[in-house]
């Protein structure tokens, strides 16, 4: 009882503090990526689109994406708890991340987290942003004329157990994504490993696609708060999903942050006050936004273009990067480095084979 009340103390003082050129455009893009952990060139703008105002959708949606002349890919990020956390209370990433040429397309919902394991939970997302958002943002948000949505070109991932959504998006059909970014990645529709339910990933099992994979996590992750549950428990999180997946995938640890350290500052004291996730006061949360940023960046720069930018990869394999130590892990499965790749659904016996 007691973790349940603060976890809705919680979720309900961060949903009233939310609620209260082409990818590859000039000739200086290499320039632009010597440094994937500093803010890009583009300036952004972000939109909101809400369930109760919209005829097309199912879902709230934040937009954040370059106001500027391009072809900029799509990124779709499903928030913690199966989507139950507003989309405002990662600004700050998501606006990085969009400085470097990608529309970052949140997702979140009011109700049930279980409703999220569906696949079609996601697919009005999809069809909105494909059919509807670039013009929505040229008529009713002022976008320049050439700016373009490249949805032929997108990325699914979340947060916490948001990526339990985007895994069940891929299991039924790999649509047009490239990659899958997972952070703090959470299996299952309950905390306690003994409760669960519903799941994505069967320990020992391999998924039945294959996808370049980023999966970043935190050394916090795994270890209970105060109320006697983890943020990700060991047994639902971390290498669950790293040992499941059949294309190339990089585990990332950052072993000084927690599970909250990537939300908005206001967030971060929010999750210290109610000491729901672990989370070391003296590991700089803006170096740390910095870091995610430039992970991201770097893995889907290098899966867009893996024969130009292979050397991006480095920076999923190697630590400290604006100050972060990490322990890291790469398994290629099957994948010949600086190779195209794409999404394929496969049997769970299948290894992965460049396909381009």
């Amino acid at each position: 009882m007691a973790t349940t009340h603060y976890f809705l103390v919680l979720w309900l003082a961060c949903c009233s503090v939310a609620l209260a050129k082409n990818l590859f455009p000039t000739e200086d893009f290499n320039d632009r990526l010597i440094d994937p952990f500093s803010p890009g060139e583009y300036p952004i703008n972000h939109t909101a689109y809400r369930q109760a105002l919209s005829l097309f959708l199912d879902t709230n949606i934040d937009v954040y994406a370059p106001n500027a002349t391009g072809n900029f890919p799509v990124f779709y990020f499903i928030t913690g708890f199966g989507g139950l956390v507003p989309a405002e209370a990662h600004t700050e990433l998501f606006s990085q991340i969009a400085t470097h040429g990608i529309v970052v397309v949140a997702v979140w919902k009011v109700g049930s987290p279980e409703t999220s394991f569906d696949p079609a939970w996601f697919a009005a997302n999809v069809d909105f942003v494909e059919k509807r958002l670039e013009n929505s943002l040229h008529n009713q948000e002022g976008y320049v004329s050439d700016f373009h949505v490249d949805y032929l070109h997108s990325f699914i991932g979340g947060h916490s157990a948001g990526n339990h959504a985007a895994v069940a998006q891929l299991q039924t059909d790999c649509l047009h994504y490239q990659g899958l970014i997972l952070v703090d990645a959470v299996d299952g529709n309950s905390p306690f490993p003994e409760n669960v339910t519903k799941y994505v990933i069967t320990p020992g099992e391999k998924v039945n696609f294959t996808i370049p994979t980023l999966e970043i996590v935190t050394g916090l992750d795994p270890v209970p708060g105060p109320y006697g549950i983890a943020c990700a428990p060991e047994e639902l999180a971390g290498r669950r999903f790293f040992d499941a997946m059949t294309g190339p995938t990089w585990y990332v640890n950052a072993t000084a942050y927690g599970h909250a350290d990537l939300m908005d500052p206001v967030y971060v004291e929010l999750n210290e006050l109610a000491q729901f996730c672990p989370s070391d006061p003296n590991a700089p949360k803006p170096e740390y936004i910095q870091f995610l940023t430039g992970e991201i960046i770097s893995f889907i720069n290098g899966v867009l273009d893996p024969v130009g930018n292979c050397a991006l990869f480095d920076y999923l394999e190697t630590s400290g990067h604006v100050g972060v130590n990490t322990e890291n892990d790469y398994v290629s499965n099957g994948w010949q480095r600086c190779t195209p790749l794409q999404c394929v659904l496969t049997p769970s016996s299948r290894s992965f084979l460049s396909l381009w």
